[in-house]
């Protein structure tokens, strides 16, 4: 058996026990701590020094002063007017139709000019002192009710410009930042790209197409993240919206475009972007012209992609249309390059949160694999998942007939995934804080795959390119640890009198130190280090109990599975007894539970807690897990050897 040891990243490569594959991804679980202007304009939080030290020493803001940066949150919004007149009334009309509503859009540029005429040019309003000048339809469920989309439309229609705007920067330095994991995460992934690169400085693109309320608003953080920590950077203004002008050859309406994709929904109210980031809007359009001739050269000519945080339907809305039959299928020439680009080990995947799950799809032993979104553990192990509809369409069906599921955060899979870069199994971010334990082994065994994998936030999941034997190396960097679900022996069952259950998954939890790799046969073996010491059994402890199992923020499996291996406890029982999760009607409907199961297969290593166990985690392997809903009160199980069976108590 190989033992590959200790990781550690050495010029853009993880060396595994004296190989160096190239690295190929690094997957990151999200809430990473960075150096941000908008925590404040002194030393604000997860910064080493305040922002006139930063701007001075870190020449990534040469040139820049204080009056150029935004502290604030949200990006200042200035007071937009609006008017009426014969120019506004014709953009209005040139709007594409396959955006607006052919009737709707006749009766309201018919209802503007009768206003002009009735009125004359009105010029410089408030946008109610504008829209009172139309008529208003009596129900709120009339066919001439403009839908969001179309609001946001008619806004950009009639807008005035901003002659004198300037608009501020939000700032990210990572040298400058205070947090170790989120620093060497970052320091890894431009190191691989370097690598890719043969040594020399990479060409790293960044993508924040799955941002709200729009994607230009987390361009700049991203962007100087990664130039401060030595790479050059190009920003890549991809969107849902910029898709469907370029697939749609309508480059000379992409605001338009633009604009309909990003308000959709009501609560978003991304209004103007293209005054607001006139920098950003004129780079779309040139990346747009010529059949996006220059965006694909530059995806040509990446060592590095980065996808940040947010929805990742809208990651994938942004490189992959749906076909006739509303699946994403229709993959875009940029996406087939990046694939190309990732295959032939010439460019670095990474990314956050939704960075994280774009990252997976393509094909597994035949089957697709599926990219998850939404929804909790609890619902996604009693209900299942809805199909993924897009960013604008995931308030599916299971939310609006089921009165205990916020329709809102519902479970959601798309069958196809990702972009498929990361073709080993269902990919999960934000992990053990948020209770995704659940969630990812339903995913895992309902899309017929053999791995589900859990990054913790301020983690990466750190892929290698195959080596020479065809076999993948994975490692772990970062705050915390990764979860692997081996579900290859597992069984479930589920009828209409009775929700979900599953038993004989097999669980890992890697930590820094620890690896894994998969084989060109498709088989998993992990190994944790050796230098951290074991966990042994410890026989007068047959059990331990967790509460609130499945509660998201409360990291209680982690919390079961530490407590279990520090005790040298047999078995870890968690109920969602006593939940305060108030977004799934407090987990009781039924009650689930976990079991968790040493065996002979099982191992469990880790360090002396620094202050207690629940702050320092342990590695293990090898785990026995079984989630299932229980019959009445929920009870532990009886202890392996007393004659009952380990995992029925709670059945």
């Amino acid at each position: 058996m190989a033992i590959w040891g200790l990781v550690v990243v050495l010029g853009g490569q993880a060396a595994w026990g004296g190989t160096t594959p190239p690295i190929a991804n690094v997957i990151i679980g999200g809430a990473e701590q960075r150096c941000s202007s908008y925590t404040g304009s002194g030393q604000g939080r997860g910064c080493l020094a305040d922002w006139d030290t930063i701007l001075v020493q870190d020449p990534v803001f040469k040139g820049l002063t204080k009056d150029d940066i935004n502290f604030e949150l949200d990006y200042a919004v200035p007071a937009f007017t609006y008017s009426l007149t014969p120019t506004h009334i014709d953009a209005l009309r040139k709007v594409p139709g396959r955006l607006f509503d052919a009737g709707r859009k006749s009766r309201l540029v018919s209802q503007l000019a009768q206003a002009l005429q009735t009125s004359g040019p009105q010029q410089h309003l408030e946008w109610p002192a504008l829209e009172a000048l139309l008529p208003q339809p009596a129900t709120d469920n009339s066919p001439e009710r403009l839908t969001v989309a179309e609001g946001a439309m008619l806004r950009s229609a009639l807008v005035d410009p901003l002659p004198n705007y300037k608009r501020k920067w939000q700032a990210r330095s990572t040298p400058f930042s205070s947090n170790a994991s989120t620093v060497a995460i970052t320091n890894a992934f431009v190191a691989a790209a370097r690598a890719a690169n043969k040594g020399r400085t990479p060409l790293i693109g960044v993508v924040t197409a799955s941002a709200g309320p729009h994607p230009f608003v987390d361009r700049d953080i991203n962007v100087f993240m990664l130039q401060s920590a030595g790479a050059d950077v190009v920003y890549l203004p991809l969107d849902g919206g910029f898709r469907q002008a370029l697939d749609a050859n309508d480059c000379a309406n992409l605001r338009f475009y633009y604009d309909s994709y990003n308000n959709s929904k009501l609560e978003r109210g991304a209004y103007h972007a293209d005054l607001l980031f006139p920098d950003l809007a004129a780079q779309q359009q040139a990346f747009c012209a010529n059949h996006g001739q220059s965006l694909n050269a530059t995806l040509n000519r990446l060592n590095g992609i980065y996808f940040s945080g947010g929805n990742q339907a809208r990651h994938l809305e942004s490189l992959v249309a749906k076909d006739a039959g509303g699946n994403y299928t229709l993959s875009s020439a940029q996406h087939t390059i990046l694939q190309r680009r990732h295959a032939q080990g010439q460019l670095v995947v990474a990314g956050t949160s939704a960075g994280d799950h774009i990252q997976g799809g393509g094909v597994w032993h035949g089957k697709p694999v599926p990219m998850v979104s939404g929804g909790s553990s609890y619902d996604a192990l009693r209900l299942g998942f809805a199909k993924g509809n897009g960013a604008n369409g995931d308030t599916a069906e299971l939310g609006q007939t089921e009165p205990n599921i916020n329709p809102n955060n519902i479970p959601i899979i798309y069958p196809l995934g990702g972009l498929g870069v990361f073709r080993f199994g269902v990919l999960d971010s934000h992990f053990s804080r948020r209770a995704r334990e659940g969630r990812l082994v339903r995913a895992t065994f309902d899309s017929a795959m053999d791995y589900g994998f859990g990054v913790d936030e301020n983690t990466a999941l750190v892929v290698s390119q195959p080596d020479a034997t065809g076999t993948t190396h994975f490692s772990v960097l970062g705050a915390g640890g990764v979860f692997i679900a081996d579900v290859r022996a597992a069984h479930a069952a589920t009828s209409l009198l009775r929700a979900f259950s599953i038993d004989g998954v097999r669980a890992h939890y890697l930590l820094p130190g620890d690896t894994a790799h998969i084989d060109a046969a498709g088989d998993l073996q992990v190994t944790l280090s050796e230098r951290v010491p074991l966990l042994p059994v410890e026989s007068e402890r047959p059990w331990v109990a967790q509460d609130r199992l499945l509660d998201v923020g409360a990291s209680s499996f982690l919390k079961l599975a530490t407590a279990m291996g520090r005790a040298g406890a047999l078995q870890g029982f968690g109920t969602t007894h006593n939940s305060t999760d108030t977004r799934n009607n407090k987990q009781s409907t039924p009650y689930y539970s976990a079991t968790l199961t040493r065996d002979a297969d099982t191992v469990f290593r880790g360090v002396e807690p620094s202050d207690d166990a629940v702050t320092t985690p342990v590695a293990y392997t090898g785990l026995r897990v079984a989630f299932a809903p229980c019959d009445g009160a929920c009870l532990p199980p009886a202890p392996p050897g007393s004659g009952a069976p380990s995992d029925t108590a709670s059945r």
